[in-house]
């Protein structure tokens, strides 16, 4: 068993939905760090109040149309990374509650 830090980067998409950017995984006991950089899960013209919030973004060096993981996937990635783990942690209250909200794999 081995404790799991996760953090990731987020935007604030539809009724204010955190939409997970990237996520970065370190396992304390394998040594092992991982890192998924997800597809969009939507246009970002759909949302006129994330339109702002995507163009600040991408002068910050986001780029919204950018990943190599399908978003849909984020819930299996979150399950396998903290399958074997006793503990995760994550910092600031935001990604607590995101993840706490995923499962009752998140500590």
């Amino acid at each position: 068993m081995s404790l799991l830090v996760i953090d990731f980067t987020f935007l604030e998409g539809r009724d204010g939905e955190l939409v997970v950017k990237e996520l970065a995984v370190v396992d304390s006991h394998s040594n092992r760090a991982s890192q998924y950089v997800f597809k969009r899960p939507y246009s970002w013209e759909e949302v006129p109040a994330l339109n702002a919030r995507i163009k600040k973004a991408i002068d910050h060096g986001w780029n919204w149309n950018y990943g190599d993981v399908l978003y849909s996937v984020l819930e299996t990635v979150l399950h396998r990374e903290a399958s074997s783990v006793v503990a995760v942690y994550c910092f600031g209250p935001h990604k607590t509650i995101y993840l706490w909200s995923r499962g009752p794999y998140i500590y």
